[in-house]
């Protein structure tokens, strides 16, 4: 059952996020030739440090690639949703499991500093999924004291994507450790990395003002650009939560929900210290605030733990006291209310006041305006977190009908009616019942829409002859006005300047000043530009619209073909003053195609080389 919610709250949309960053990796291992000169791989590149985009590649050998980012996506959901299943299972039993994995799936909280770019749930074709699930299993494996298959799990893991599997193993290791050798490790580990700033360990010191300034206005996620934009609250609320199922869980699980809190804090303060005030190299490559989708995942799974834990007539104030801290998450007050009552269940004189406060000096009038109060107050912040949400088209394939509705209600609250129905039927009537809603929802999971199944089924077929039509080599490096993944999954070739290629600019300074002289470059020449006319975006903004325009003049185009690393630039619309070396029209969806080769342009005039960033 919970996995049919996951496919209901989780539609699939096709390759877009990063989705398009894991692709291309896989085509690097397919066709290194291919990429070596692009600029996202020039100065190396995430895939350095994993072992996804080989099994990815090996995919690709046999299916295209929008079949196979489709079977990444659905495979990686799978998995995720085992791990959650797994180390649910092992704590509080196969039943709270599901509730808890389909609970999961419905909210989807993100996890990073306060973007809210990055969710717990994915589902498009990455190794992010893959490491999380493997990591819970891992985590459940150790519980259950199966040693071995633990670090078999945390190693696959580690293989498929480190920064995301590492903060379940120094969970599991400050399990395994005693307090104090913990503790050493720490202040230890600080000092190290004090001592090296302060010796000038190249990896340990500042990053240089204008990378620091690209990374803060192109990766929020990495460095956010002021205190005001973290997100402490959303960030707080399961570090607080698991503080008070440290207090109010099963006993047997209480120190894990301090180890996994005692982890966060760690990482969340060190997030802080690099995000805000010293964006060390090496800090700030690791990520370290990425630990926090493993605190949101056992929160959630402590506060079922709380809930089952109180006594059947205290069940349901305490499961309405956690949704309201939830629902408050992100307006300053959700850890505040957590943090109040694990006060005073540490502090015993103050839970007595309280409860002395609330039964002695309260009528039974004003506890019922109190509670009527929260209840107000909790709908409306629940109107305020769901109502935002864009109209959703849901389309049946089978039929061949469009339905809008909010996004709230198409993969929130109907998922939910789903799984709530289901639980209530009687045994046998809710295996059928599952099983029938579960090959509906694998039919209506796919819901790309028709111009990106187009858009799709054009990546990496008939490339060959598409080059050749173009005057284009394997290799050769491309600007495609207009076309921000037409290098990559069209040509197959190396692209000069992307909007996607921003992403990563913190793993490689070299990556990030060259991409930012060649779209300041770009936006300088700029005449039909991809713009609404708004002044907010940065010139550090790599995503900016100035630095992505739907095409170049005559002129845009000598001065972008003096640069000796690009081999051709294609646009949709001719340039005026310039006749194209190459024109390909109506070829299916991509219309009319003007090329102009550089290497023929700097044979004919000479032009100073483009300028360095200041």
């Amino acid at each position: 059952m919970a996995w049919t919610v996951w496919l209901l709250s989780h539609p699939y949309q096709g390759i877009w996020h990063d989705a398009r960053i894991y692709l291309v990796l896989a085509l690097n291992r397919l066709l290194p030739d291919a990429f070596v000169r692009d600029v996202w791989f020039a100065f190396g590149s995430q895939g350095d440090l994993t072992l996804f985009d080989e099994a990815y590649a090996a995919l690709l050998r046999v299916l295209p690639p929008s079949e196979a980012a489709k079977a990444v996506a659905m495979a990686g959901g799978a998995v995720w949703l085992a791990g959650c299943l797994v180390l649910g299972a092992r704590m509080l039993g196969w039943r709270c499991a599901a509730a808890y994995a389909s609970l999961l799936a419905i909210l989807n909280p993100s996890y990073d500093l306060g973007a809210n770019l990055l969710f717990v749930n994915e589902s498009f074709a990455t190794a992010r999924p893959y490491a999380m699930g493997l990591a819970l299993a891992g985590m459940a494996a150790w519980i259950g004291g199966h040693r071995a298959a633990a670090g078999l799990l945390f190693a696959v893991a580690l293989t498929l994507h480190p920064l995301m599997a590492i903060g379940g193993i120094a969970c599991i290791l400050v399990l395994a450790l005693r307090d104090r050798v913990v503790l050493g490790l720490l202040l230890l580990t600080i000092a190290a990395l004090a001592v090296g700033a302060w010796a000038g360990v190249p990896l340990l010191e500042r990053m240089d003002p204008l990378w620091e300034s690209l990374v803060r206005h192109t990766s929020a996620i990495v460095l956010p650009l002021e205190a005001s934009e973290v997100g402490l609250d959303r960030n707080l609320w399961p570090i607080a939560l698991l503080l008070l199922a440290g207090r109010l869980g099963a006993a047997r699980h209480r120190r894990l929900y301090h180890a996994v809190a005692f982890v966060a804090v760690w990482c969340l303060l060190v997030a802080l210290v690099v995000g805000l005030y010293y964006p060390a190299v090496l800090l700030a490559q690791a990520q370290v605030w990425r630990v926090s989708w493993l605190a949101t995942v056992v929160a959630l799974l402590a506060a079922l733990d709380i809930i089952v834990t109180r006594p059947i007539p205290r069940r349901r104030a305490a499961a309405f006291g956690l949704t309201v801290s939830y629902l408050a998450a992100g307006s300053g007050l959700g850890s505040a209310l957590l943090l109040a009552g694990y006060a005073t269940l540490v502090a015993p004189s103050a839970l007595t006041i309280v409860n002395a406060v609330w039964q002695t000096h309260c009528s039974e009038r004003t506890r019922r305006l109190i509670i009527a109060a929260i209840v107000v107050w909790a709908s409306v912040l629940a109107y305020f977190r769901f109502s935002g949400n864009l109209p959703t088209e849901i389309e049946w394939p089978l039929l061949g009908v469009k339905l809008e509705a909010p996004s709230f209600i198409a993969h929130k609250l109907l998922p939910a009616l789903v799984f709530l129905g289901v639980w209530t039927l009687t045994p046998r009537i809710r295996v059928v019942s599952a099983w029938f809603l579960l090959g509906m929802a694998l039919i209506l999971w796919d819901q790309r829409t028709s111009a990106t199944r187009t858009l799709e089924a054009g990546y990496l077929h008939d490339d060959q002859a598409l080059l050749q039509a173009l005057g284009i080599r394997r290799g050769d490096v491309v600007y495609w006005a207009g076309n921000d993944l037409g290098p990559w999954f069209t040509l197959v070739t190396a692209g000069y300047a992307q909007s996607v290629q921003g992403i990563g600019i913190v793993f490689a300074r070299p990556h990030a000043l060259t991409l930012y002289t060649r779209l300041r470059a770009i936006g300088d020449l700029s005449e039909g530009r991809n713009d609404t006319g708004s002044g907010e975006w940065s010139p550090f903004d790599l995503h900016a619209p100035i630095y992505h325009p739907s095409s170049l003049s005559g002129h845009g185009v000598r001065t972008l073909c003096a640069d000796g690393a690009l081999d051709h630039i294609i646009q949709h619309r001719a340039a005026d003053g310039l006749p194209a070396h190459t024109i390909v029209r109506r070829r299916s969806h991509l219309g009319a195609m003007y090329v102009y080769h550089c290497a023929r342009l700097r044979a004919q005039n000479q032009w100073p080389n483009l300028t360095s960033p200041d």
